[in-house]
């Protein structure tokens, strides 16, 4: 009980604290962006950590930041967030899915609650397995290939200074805000089956994952296996979430280990797994500590260089939220359509692209209201 309190409950006790920041962020998103879309002064600032749900944003802002441009002002947050997960997971191996993931965490409650009402979660057969996990690794490779293949920098970069970009935090809102029925079809076959299937969503969907997953390979710190002390008792791999032999192997390479260290907190030998690095062995909440660690290191690092705040001012977007349905802010193609010079505007109501209809939607008063 001791080792499975240092490992899994450090684990748990950060997934937990990193959800509620991410509820705080999204609550204080909400308050936020709903006052500007009603044409009032938020009572509250913009929370830049909602850039974390820009990862496509984020990859771009990574592209011209590796090529040499520098971070780019709008929405420096995002590439702060993936730079600080990818980091973490090059150190222990996919470490930010288990440790900070608010989505994996939701999907590992979600999986918790099928086992206790229904005993165990389902395992999919071998084929349909493997068929389903491939899902994650093409929706990586085609964001991959659209923005590292499809977009040369000028184009990365025309999307990144683009009115829909400035304003993607609060598109995204919206989506969630009103949400057509197929969405809310797809949120709840994906909450009904993280109840059945353990993990559905990360293990099958997530292209986020499968990104990190990549960066695993180059981890230093992997679990490891002492042949000689395991009594191949099958408890490491019956635990494993990511259905892994653990039992057979020297050390876990697999892309699909997160490092959530369940197999070292269910050994019952002392010493036979391990998160280590060549000969240097670290103990499991002491691999929870580095993890977490490099991810706050990073994201710290980000704010002290002034690269956490974006450039876009509070009177900018209460400009661009009046008419946010306006075509300017459609996603057309991969690409927003450029921003025109504002024309001087007579005084009177807000722009007739912004449609009363959408915002009585979202309990908001019409335009000019």
């Amino acid at each position: 009980m001791a080792r499975l309190f240092k490992v899994v409950r450090w684990r748990r006790c950060w997934q937990v604290l990193f959800f509620l920041w991410t509820l705080l962020v999204g609550v204080l998103f909400t308050l936020w962006a709903f006052a500007h879309l009603r044409g009032q002064t938020p009572a509250v600032n913009r929370p830049p950590g909602v850039e974390g749900f820009l990862p496509i944003s984020a990859l771009m802002s990574l592209r011209l930041w590796l090529a040499g441009e520098g971070v780019h002002p709008v929405h420096p947050a995002g590439l702060a967030i993936l730079v600080g997960a990818l980091l973490m997971s090059a150190t222990v191996a996919r470490s930010f899915c288990s440790h900070l993931c608010p989505v994996g965490a939701v999907s590992e409650w979600l999986g918790r609650l099928g086992r206790r009402l229904l005993g165990s979660t389902w395992e999919l057969p071998r084929v349909l397995d493997w068929f389903l996990r491939s899902v994650k690794w093409l929706l990586l490779a085609f964001f991959l290939w659209a923005v590292l293949v499809a977009m040369d920098l000028a184009q990365v970069r025309s999307f990144l200074d683009s009115p829909y970009n400035r304003v993607a935090d609060v598109k995204m809102l919206l989506f969630f805000a009103q949400p057509s029925r197929l969405t809310v079809a797809v949120v709840g076959v994906l909450v009904v089956g993280s109840v059945l299937v353990r993990d559905l969503w990360c293990r099958y969907f997530c292209p986020y994952g499968a990104l990190v997953g990549l960066m695993g390979l180059l981890a230093p710190w992997k679990v490891v296996r002492d042949p000689k002390r395991c009594t191949n008792c099958k408890v490491c791999s019956k635990v494993c979430p990511a259905r892994l032999p653990v039992h057979r192997l020297a050390r876990v390479r697999s892309v699909e280990c997160t490092g959530c260290q369940d197999c070292v907190a269910s050994c019952p030998v002392e010493g036979c797994l391990r998160l280590a690095a060549a000969r240097r062995r670290l103990r499991p909440a002491h691999g929870v500590l580095l993890a977490v660690g490099v991810y706050l290191a990073v994201t710290w690092g980000f704010r002290l260089a002034g690269h956490w705040r974006g450039v876009v001012s509070e009177e900018e977007y209460a400009r661009r939220l009046r008419e946010i349905h306006s075509p300017l802010y459609t996603h057309v193609g991969g690409m927003a359509p450029p921003e025109k010079e504002p024309a001087v505007r007579a005084p009177g109501p807000a722009s007739s692209a912004f449609p009363a209809r959408e915002s009585s939607n979202l309990g908001l008063p019409p335009p000019g209201e």
